[in-house]
Parts: C-alpha cells; structure tokens; sequence
C-alpha cells in the first residue's frame, strides 16, 4: 500500500521494496491453506506492486541510521535511502512453544500443516492451542474440511469472549455444529510427547497441535539501535515518524502506535492498510516541508470466517467495541469472502490512482498519561 501511493504521487520517487520472497501472501488465507481448502494464499508481487518500483529481493540484515542505508543478509551492497518505511510485520510466536508442535504464522508453516493433516488416522485428535479469531478460523475451517478428525480448540479465557453476547453465541453455536471441542481457561504449559498440560493440571491428548498463540515482531529495529518496546516493536509517535530519525517511519504489525490514537488498533489487514497508507501520506509531507499530521484509524467490523459456508460479521465502534448488531450464517460468510477480495482490489487501486484508498476515522485522541478507567 504504502509503496503504490508513494510511487504514484506527483513526486519523481524511486521507490524500492525489500522482501525476501517473489510472491505476495494473503495471511488472512492461510487457515484455508493449512486446511486444504485453497491451493494456495500467494499472489505474484508483481500484481500488487506498481512496475516502475523496484523489487528487491533480499531481507535487511540492518539499518544504518546515521547513514542512511540499509544492509543486507545475503551480502549484496547496501543501498541509501531518502526516506526509510519499517513494516518488516510479524511471525509465528516461538517463545513457549512445545518441540513438535506446528506453528502457523506464515506460509511454509500452514503447508507444514496441510500435508501433517492429511497423515492423520480416523479419530485422530487435532488440538488448537489460542483462540483469538486467528485459531477460531483455523478450527472451523479443519474440522469442516477433516469431519473424521477430533478438532479441539483451546483458549486461555473465554471463546469469542471480545464480542457482543449474540456474536458470542452465534461463533460457539457454529464451531458446536462442526464438532469442535471447546477447552476455556487452559493456559498450555508444555506438551509430553502427544499430551497437553495446562497450568492448572489439565491433561489432553493430541495427536497434532497447533499453536495459534501470539505473533513475534523481527528484531532488526532493536539490533539497528533503533528505539524499540520491549516486544522489539519500532516506537513511533502520532504521525508513524520515528522519534529522533525523522526519516524513519513505521507501520503495521512491527510498530508501536502511540495509546494517544493507537491504543485500540489490532493485528489485522483492517489495521495494515491504513497504516500503509498514512505512513505514505506522513513521507510525502515530509518531503513537501508540510507538517505530519497525526493517524486516525479506526473500524467498523470484525469479519471471522467460520468454515467455507459461515461466518460472523461483527459490527463495532470505530475504537473497535463490539455493537450489538451482527449478521450470522452463510450471508456472513460470503460477506466475509468479498472482503478479503477487496484486500488486493484496495492494493491495485492505488496502481491505477494513488490516494484513492480510504479509511475509516478512528476515536478521538485520548490523553496518554490518564489511567485506562479514566479515557
């Protein structure tokens, strides 16, 4: 996003992505993926990504910010930069977890998945350890594809438990109609060859587990010398300026959004998008002298798929509260599906016109330094 509207602006750009793979993967497909329900969630870049930016393809090994150039793993030259965009995103969370268990955070870990799955023996057990809507996806969508797998999803507090009450009860009831078993309040420990432990002496058995626990950030930003939180995510301020590199900016998984006009944004395309856009948007003002102006993001839906016929829109305020009204059953899930689609439509459409991609505003900016009960 940030790399179209960028290359389309009146500014003579050169604008140059680094990434270490030739193709572009839609992660909001890979519970499809794993389940075998999609052959695959890769686009070619070069559908997304404007023809005259220059693709690199490579991973940054470190920034130099005090020469503005960014070096590389595989050795080649490093090359200067104008103006640096961080979105390096995030993957599959390691710390905690179990030897032998299956990640999913990215494509080679959802094809690991898809080809463990189809080894399982009738009546195997499929045990799905973190329930946001990332494992809630993922267990609808095995057990719909595996009817003869045991699917059992398990959550550290209640499931689907950040929606309104009838969202709640219209995600139970569908993962209930799949067969999928439910596990609240279990915080997985460790796992003992093809047994789950919880915290609490919970005992389960598992013939494949899953963890869909938490994402990681990379630490390129920390190892750079570049400020960081302490889940080594870049810290930028309202306008996704890095604070003493003002020719850093940041977006997506990888950022620190301050609580100001951040605090309620989540790990999702709904978020990455804007983000994408408006760091754009904050590097063409900068270069045009004009001052930054601060992000405001915000939503209208959650959109979870529930299998290949169902899901769940969840209407919520723009600082991502959940409303009462939603809509259920197989209209939500073609619903669900055309938005994804729109996910690469927004993508091209700033290939055709830069700034012609448009978000919802989010809350009004909320005092830092009060206590949570206060803002």
């Amino acid at each position: 996003m940030a790399a179209n509207r960028l290359a389309g602006s009146n500014h003579d750009l050169r604008v140059s992505v680094i990434n270490p793979a030739t193709d572009f993967v839609e992660r909001i497909r890979l519970h499809e993926v794993a389940a075998g329900s999609r052959a695959t969630a890769a686009v070619p870049m070069g559908s997304v990504l404007a023809g005259h930016v220059d693709f690199i393809e490579d991973s940054a090994s470190r920034i130099d910010p005090d020469n503005r150039r960014v070096h590389f793993s595989s050795g080649r030259a490093p090359i200067g930069y104008d103006a640096l965009l961080y979105a390096v995103g995030s993957g599959q969370a390691s710390s905690g977890v179990p030897e032998g268990v299956y990640g999913f955070g990215d494509a080679e870990s959802a094809a690991r998945l898809r080809t463990g799955l189809t080894r399982l023996d009738h009546g195997a057990t499929v045990s799905i350890v973190g329930a946001g809507l990332t494992g809630v996806e993922l267990a609808a969508e095995v057990a719909q594809q595996y009817p003869q797998l045991r699917v059992r999803l398990i959550s550290r507090g209640l499931i689907a438990g950040g929606l309104s009450d009838s969202g709640s009860q219209a995600v139970r009831t569908r993962l209930a109609a799949l067969g999928v078993d439910m596990v609240e309040n279990a915080d997985v420990q460790r796992s003992g060859g093809s047994t789950l432990i919880s915290s609490g002496g919970l005992t389960m058995p598992s013939d494949c587990t899953v963890w869909a626990a938490g994402f990681r950030v990379p630490r390129l930003a920390r190892d750079s010398g570049l400020p960081t939180d302490a889940e080594d995510r870049l810290i930028v301020d309202e306008s996704l300026s890095c604070p003493g590199y003002p020719d850093i900016f940041g977006a997506g998984d990888a950022v620190r959004v301050p609580d100001s006009v951040g605090r309620h944004l989540r790990m999702s395309c709904a978020s990455a998008l804007p983000l994408g856009a408006h760091a754009a948007d904050s590097i063409i003002a900068r270069l045009e002298n004009r001052p930054l102006a601060p992000l405001s993001a915000g939503y209208l839906i959650q959109c979870i798929s529930l299998g290949r016929r169902s899901g769940l829109i969840q209407t919520v305020t723009p600082g991502d509260r959940p409303r009462r009204f939603v809509v259920r059953g197989s209209l939500a899930g073609l619903a669900k599906e055309q938005i994804c689609r729109m996910t690469l439509s927004w993508l091209r459409g700033e290939l055709r016109r830069s700034g012609s991609f448009k978000w919802p505003k989010g809350p009004l900016p909320v005092d830092a330094s009060l206590p949570v009960e206060a803002r």
